[in-house]
């Protein structure tokens, strides 16, 4: 027999620890650092899209107890992926620090949610948009996965040379 209380332990430790090495990183890089190259998201897209994430992971969560499907309201979006740039839209105008004490919200949300997840549901599958037909340990290994790449890309984001005016002149020259 499994034991569910030390798996959701293990879950919530890995967690905190997992965002507490975003924070560490997240709190000293300027929110508007543009991360992917050829894009205009930036550091405080990925934290809005990351909150987004778990928030539809709880929502995920809770129908897999209560015994429905899950399926993402989208809002009138064709997709996932419209919906996500709808809620970054939507932040848009919000303070960093603001938009990382929503990120702290929904991650206690999220914590709480594992911590109440009834035992007789605990390797019931459920999916989000992101992931399919995960148990409660696989959910949460695929966000805390998911959270780890955008935090990568972060990181690469922070060690590239941000470009000059002079760089920019000498590129068009060649």
């Amino acid at each position: 027999m499994n034991d569910f209380p030390r798996v959701k332990r293990e879950l919530i430790a890995a967690l905190d620890q997992g965002r507490a090495a975003a924070l560490a990183l997240v709190e000293t890089m300027p929110p508007n650092l543009p991360v992917h190259e050829g894009s205009d998201w930036t550091a405080r897209d990925l934290i809005i899209h990351l909150t987004a994430l778990e928030a539809d992971m709880i929502t995920a969560m809770r129908r897999a107890i209560a015994g429905e499907a899950f399926s993402v309201d989208l809002r009138g979006q064709e997709d996932a992926s419209a919906l996500y740039e709808l809620r970054r839209r939507e932040r848009a105008d919000c303070s960093w620090h603001d938009l990382l004490g929503e990120w702290a919200r929904v991650r206690d949300q999220l914590r709480g949610q594992v911590l109440a997840f009834p035992v007789d549901r605990i390797q019931s599958s459920f999916s989000t948009p992101f992931f399919v037909d995960y148990d409660l340990s696989g959910a949460v290994g695929a966000c805390g996965s998911h959270e780890r790449h955008h935090l990568a890309e972060m990181r690469a984001a922070l060690e590239r040379p941000l470009p000059t005016e002079d760089s920019e002149d000498s590129a068009g020259r060649e």
